[in-house]
């Protein structure tokens, strides 16, 4: 039994140390809630413009998603027509 503990514990290490090795696991972004409580801080329109700026950057994205603006050639999909 006790083998198997000290398996599990390994693996997870391993996994642990592999994510922080490839970038997957950093520790130097903000989170979520650490921006949400900094826009809860902001005056009412302060937020208002927070929200439009974001919607504004959302569509902007969407739209070049879907016109095919600012793809790489190898990002394209290569279905046939």
């Amino acid at each position: 039994m006790e083998i198997i503990i000290i398996g599990i514990g390994v693996v997870l290490l391993a996994g642990l140390l592999w994510a922080v090795a490839t970038g997957k696991f950093t520790f130097n972004s903000p989170g979520s809630a650490s921006l949400t409580a900094w826009h809860d801080f902001q005056p009412k329109d302060k937020q208002d413009a927070v929200e439009v700026i974001i919607e504004q950057k959302a569509g902007k994205r969407w739209e070049e998603q879907h016109s095919g603006e600012g793809e790489d050639e190898s990002e394209k999909n290569n279905e046939p027509q």
